[in-house]
């Protein structure tokens, strides 16, 4: 089964995973003493941060709303004044 994933969310992926990237680099290069791994926690803090404000700023959220279909629209009646009048 093939999923398909919109362009923009796709962007958003990459942008997140670019910036947890960088944030676990740049923790573990900060660190005083011997030289450790990187902040796991802060970098996918940061990552899932950055993709959540991206999405709420791309308008990303409301997909599932404009993806149905108008509804019918009813014709407008319009009844004359002989109509109206009872017999």
């Amino acid at each position: 089964m093939t999923v398909q994933i919109a362009p923009e969310a796709m962007m958003l992926l990459v942008i997140g995973c670019v910036v947890g990237l960088a944030v676990y680099k740049h923790t573990a290069r900060t660190h005083t003493g011997a030289p450790t791994r990187g902040d796991l926690v802060g970098s996918i803090g940061a990552a899932v941060g950055v993709m959540t404000v991206l999405a709420l700023l791309l308008g990303l959220g409301d997909a599932g709303e404009s993806a149905k279909p108008p509804g019918p629209v009813p014709k407008p009646t319009a009844m004359t004044s002989a109509e109206t009048r009872a017999p």
